[in-house]
């Protein structure tokens, strides 16, 4: 069954069981730079929450793209309840530079598949197959962006190790993070890099509590 969930007073998303709302989407497009001029891409938007939600915020011309049908029709529905003009197509990450070229993006939002000790099953998934996958996402969020041109995810605040990896290999540089605290121990990492950028990070701590 789907629920209609608002975000803003003038906007909101559909969510199911299988697609709910978590708490680190609406902190990442938060966090975002986007300029209304921007032509945005939402890296497995799932229901379309980081696309809607950015969209309401920032402006900018929005794309989002999955391989779950069943979370794109919720997305589709959302936007047109919403009155938004986003396009979601049904495409997987790495077909994406073929699909839209490369440079085709002022602005790339992400929020990559990670695995932590309390998911299912997820230590029977490789570390290193982890790793190449986060790898996989950001040779996309690269081949993607103009030149210049900023990526924005989220990650856990343990695995940062493997998220600097992951972007070093694929030439893009940590600009701006800004971690988020469950009680005293920082858990999720908001972070910017730029495509073909150079040294200079700044580190923030982020003064509102997450609720998980």
């Amino acid at each position: 069954m789907k629920i209609w969930e608002p975000l803003t007073d003038a906007i909101g998303l559909y969510r199911t069981e299988s697609c709910p709302i978590h708490e680190d989407a609406l902190r990442l497009a938060e966090f975002a730079r986007i300029r209304p001029k921007d032509r945005v891409l939402d890296l497995g938007t799932g229901n379309g929450i980081l696309a809607i939600y950015s969209e309401a915020l920032h402006g900018g011309t929005y794309t989002g793209i999955d391989v779950e049908e069943s979370a794109l029709q919720l997305a589709r529905e959302s936007a047109m309840r919403n009155g938004q003009t986003i396009s979601f197509l049904p495409l997987a990450v790495m077909d994406a530079p073929s699909f839209f070229g490369h440079g085709a993006f002022d602005a790339i939002l992400m929020n990559p598949p990670y695995f932590t000790e309390g998911d299912p099953g997820a230590r029977a998934l490789a570390r290193h197959a982890e790793a190449s996958l986060l790898s996989d996402w950001c040779q996309a969020a690269f081949l993607l962006l103009n030149n210049g041109a900023a990526v924005t995810l989220c990650y856990p605040a343990s695995q940062l190790a493997a998220l600097f990896r992951a972007l070093d290999q694929n030439r893009l540089a940590p600009k701006r993070i800004e971690l988020l605290f469950s009680k005293d121990t920082a858990r999720l990492a908001l972070l910017e890099a730029r495509k073909l950028g150079g040294d200079g990070l700044t580190v923030t701590k982020s003064e509102r509590k997450l609720c998980l």
